[in-house]
């Protein structure tokens, strides 16, 4: 879990009509009471720092949920959500390569690029003395091979047939549904595609969906040669409407996370810097906000955007790339954190930075209801083996534990094990399983 510590105050405000990327970048250039911070040294830290700004963590409280991200190369997903004083409460699990998300009150889908996660809420629960809303157990795991999993999408509709998941397939250039038996279900591929390879010849990334059905793709570029999509990234990525496989908005760089919110279908335009949405009837681009790095992951609070960023990877990232002027052009050094942003005004009326060993962020998502969730992730033995949940039925109704065993409480229909590390009744059960192994 992230030390309580290391969720820092910024103690800068932002000057009236400053620069949206700059205001972006004003946290992490002091520390408390306003003496500077060494960039570089804080970005080579050992540990994350979660640096918000002013309001932030009453944004965060007055929405009534919680954000999840996740890290990608940092391999990490973090929670973030509300202390009962107001203040910001932060969890980070080490989960692998940590992509795509999709997350409910009862359900947490965790892309990685050869795996896939799914874990349940198996209800509230008290663990070291601490209350939380939701405690998020692994459940189910899915081996997808190399298909280097982008975005997710959860209880969706496809051309008529209902799947619990499906995933952007970036390696097969395609979007594709886990199967019990085989490594993915492919379910669609761009037109151009003559056969289904592990090439990343398109880099389709980005899928979205309209009224509960799987409708919206983006993709980098158009080509049938492995990688070919890295030859040109300016302005050769489209977006695709998957109910005619008509190409709806052209000339973008590098397009991610289309999103549909509010009547309208969003997106990161990453190459050029911009956060907007699309002009269906024009099929164009319009820019709502900028953005100081390379956005990728976007979810949506009431009117308010919620943008991941990341910082550019020196070795990988075109210089041709007009992002990079832009952010030159402003005097601003590149982030990795989450924007809020309003999406009427295009204001950035919020921000997190993060400093330490995290230089991307790949998604972002917010789950309304839930203030304080946990998970153990693949760590914590004894929450795995303890934190049990069963179906509610009538025959079980009169069932309870020994009187030396963890406490049985029914929650939401479950019946559910709260694990308690320094119950009294613990030790003595550790010393019966003991003696029977």
């Amino acid at each position: 879990m992230t030390d309580p510590r290391s969720i820092g105050p910024d103690p800068q405000g932002v000057p009236a009509g400053q620069d949206p990327l700059a205001e972006a970048a004003a946290p992490d250039l002091a520390g408390p009471g306003g003496a500077h911070r060494d960039p570089a040294a804080s970005e080579t830290a050992g540990k994350p720092t979660l640096v918000p700004s002013p309001g932030f963590a009453d944004w965060l409280g007055e929405a009534g949920g919680c954000l999840a991200f996740s890290t990608y190369q940092a391999g990490r997903i973090f929670f973030l959500g509300s202390q009962n004083d107001g203040s910001l409460y932060a969890q980070d699990r080490v989960v692998g390569s940590a992509m795509g998300l999709a997350m409910n009150r009862s359900t947490l889908w965790i892309g990685n690029r050869d795996q896939i996660w799914r874990f349940a809420n198996t209800g509230p629960g008290r663990i070291d003395g601490v209350d939380y809303d939701a405690v998020y157990m692994p459940r189910l795991g899915y081996m997808v091979g190399g298909s280097n999993t982008h975005d997710v999408l959860a209880d969706v509709t496809f051309r008529g047939e209902r799947f619990e998941f499906v995933f952007a397939n970036t390696q097969f250039d395609c979007i594709a549904a886990p199967d019990p038996h085989y490594s993915f279900r492919p379910l669609w591929a761009p037109d151009f595609m003559p056969d289904l390879r592990p090439l990343d010849r398109c880099h389709l990334n980005g899928i979205a969906a309209r009224d509960g059905e799987v409708r919206y793709a983006t993709i980098c570029g158009e080509s049938t040669r492995r990688l070919g999509w890295k030859e040109t990234r300016t302005e050769t990525g489209f977006i695709v409407d998957l109910h005619s496989d008509a190409r709806m908005c052209t000339h973008l760089s590098m397009p991610h996370s289309p999103r549909w919110h509010d009547g309208r279908l969003w997106v990161l335009n990453s190459g050029e810097g911009d956060f907007g949405y699309v002009d269906m009837a024009a099929g164009r681009f319009v820019p709502v906000a900028p953005c100081a790095g390379f956005a990728r992951g976007l979810s949506f609070v009431g009117r308010h955007a919620v943008i991941a960023l990341s910082r550019l990877r020196d070795t990988s990232f075109p210089t041709d790339m007009n992002l990079i002027p832009r952010i030159e052009q402003r005097g601003v050094r590149q982030r990795c954190g989450l924007l809020v942003i309003d999406t009427q005004t295009g204001h950035l009326d919020h921000w997190l930075t993060i400093l330490g060993p995290v230089p991307e962020l790949y998604d972002v998502v917010h789950v309304p209801g839930v203030r304080r969730p946990w998970t153990p992730g693949f760590r914590e033995p004894q929450q795995h083996k303890w934190r049990v949940d069963v179906p509610a039925d009538v025959r079980w109704a009169a069932f309870r534990p020994a009187d030396d065993g963890p406490n049985y409480e029914a929650s939401r229909g479950q019946q559910s094990v709260d694990p308690v590390a320094k119950d009294a009744e613990a030790p003595a059960q550790r010393e019966r399983n003991a003696a029977s192994d």
